[in-house]
């Protein structure tokens, strides 16, 4: 029996990326929560997609995930009201169909607005929701960090 689906809450997905992410964790120096081997999969897994700047390489890791885990578009019965579901083959495969399928959804509106920290010191993942659309650091903690070392880089190589 199919097993049904939803795609996970776009803020869930960041929280489980950077909760989970092996590199988040290693470029940050933090420890991963207990070995839960299923999240930190699922987790790599985004933050491949996150850390790719190609458009096209992000729709093509997407599909790919979305093909692998069977994921099949369905219609449900509610009341009187028929509502479009998702659904994969096997229990094993709905937290990455429901991540892709997150993925899918936003990069279908925002192509270019997710990424990874650009401070050296983390490699968290976040989506822009900023005006401009040019967000480059998942938090103003990383992003004053940032900014505080080139200045005094730059100072240091100005001999002051």
């Amino acid at each position: 029996m199919p097993i049904p689906v939803q795609p996970m809450a776009i803020a869930a997905l960041v929280a489980l990326v950077n909760d989970w992410g092996s590199r988040p964790a290693e470029v940050g120096h933090r420890e991963k929560p207990d070995a839960d081997q299923k999240k930190s999969h699922v987790a790599d897994r985004m933050h491949a997609i996150f850390a790719d700047p190609d458009p096209a390489g992000r729709a093509a890791a997407v599909t790919a995930i979305l093909a692998e885990t069977g994921v099949r578009p369905g219609l449900t019965v509610t009341g009187e009201a028929l509502v479009a579901s998702w659904y994969v083959p096997r229990e094993r495969d709905a937290l990455l169909a429901a991540a892709a399928l997150a993925v899918r959804e936003h990069l279908a509106a925002h192509p270019d607005r997710l990424g990874v920290c650009h401070d050296r010191h983390c490699a968290d993942v976040y989506v822009d929701a900023s005006p401009a659309g040019h967000r480059r650091f998942c938090s103003l903690t990383c992003q004053n960090r940032s900014r505080v070392a080139s200045f005094r880089e730059r100072k240091r190589q100005a001999g002051g």
